[in-house]
């Protein structure tokens, strides 16, 4: 890795400076060469309600003069401060299908929030032909963030005192991606407190406003080169037009979702490695991780890495 710029990228992050259902799940043996710490979490999931903003009705269900989230929050054991990770899903998904990448995150330190949106995830009637609905989910996401720091404040929360507000990143797949770059980089809905951004086989939606990849945050894009669902060439469009700090990585032979949710493909340990470096080296605070995750990003017959 270019080690200037590893500490560009420091620089810029210095610059920018009541749960259900809860489980508690040992985190894996790990092996120790790898950025992956054996961190122990818990996990739960809580409705979150904006009653500042409606649910438009879908093609097969009626509005709502407010939105509800139900959203799965993963936290890392211990009671140190930690970075936060809001996660979109794409259209006909939902957070239970990412429940691997996203415990991989958590066992390597990082709070997550994954919400289901109101529209298009896959247990909502007609959700296909929700796609221009999903306008609203950008807001969404910083709802979300609004909602996991407001915890964070709560004495009576897990959340207590357990969130580095100025250490958040946004992931997203496909649709989920098109909401990460929309709440990144958009003048509709773009959200400063975001510090770094990954998108998986997303593409730049035209949700709302102008978007801009002016590199004030760290970018990665990562997409399949056989996609069927969003062309590669989408995703590299994006790559050339955005500024620095920027990477992309190809998977080799990998199609739209299935690297990314729980099914089982020869990218998954990959994918959950390098992407938890590059939170490591953007979010962690770890100059070292940028090594890691070129190592793991770019592997012979499985992917390629570009970066500028």
């Amino acid at each position: 890795m270019r080690r200037a710029t590893a500490v560009a990228v420091l620089l810029l992050l210095t610059a920018c400076t009541a749960g259900t259902d809860r489980s508690t799940t040992a985190a894996p043996a790990g092996d120790p060469t790898t950025s992956v710490r054996p961190v122990g979490f818990e996990s739960w999931k809580v409705a979150l309600v904006d009653r500042s903003r409606p649910t438009e009705p879908g093609t097969e269900t009626a509005g709502s003069p407010d939105r509800t989230l139900e959203t799965t929050i993963y936290l890392p054991a211990g009671d140190d401060l930690r970075p936060l990770i809001v996660f979109a899903h794409g259209l006909m998904g939902h957070p239970d299908k990412f429940t691997e990448l996203l415990s991989t995150w958590a066992a390597a330190g990082y709070v997550v929030a994954a919400p289901a949106f109101p529209l298009t995830n896959d247990r909502v009637p007609g959700a296909p032909r929700n796609v221009d609905r999903a306008f609203s989910q950008p807001g969404d996401v910083s709802f979300v963030i609004d909602e996991m720091l407001r915890l964070a404040d709560d004495p009576a929360s897990p959340l207590h005192e357990r969130i580095a507000a100025e250490r958040i990143g946004a992931a997203g797949l496909s649709l989920g991606g098109g909401t990460t770059y929309a709440v990144a980089y958009s003048t509709c809905c773009r959200d400063e407190r975001i510090k770094a951004v990954e998108v998986m086989a997303g593409a730049r939606f035209p949700l709302a406003g102008e978007m801009d990849l002016d590199g004030h945050v760290p970018l990665l894009i990562v997409h399949g080169d056989q996609d069927p669902a969003l062309r590669h060439q989408l995703a590299l469009d994006a790559y050339e037009a955005a500024a620095p700090p920027v990477w992309f990585v190809t998977l080799l032979g990998a199609l739209h979702a299935s690297a990314f949710e729980n099914d089982v493909t020869p990218h998954d340990a990959m994918v959950e490695q390098f992407t938890t470096d590059f939170w490591d080296a953007t979010l962690g605070g770890d100059p070292t991780a940028f090594d890691r995750f070129e190592q793991n990003a770019a592997v012979d017959g499985s992917s390629t890495l570009q970066f500028k």
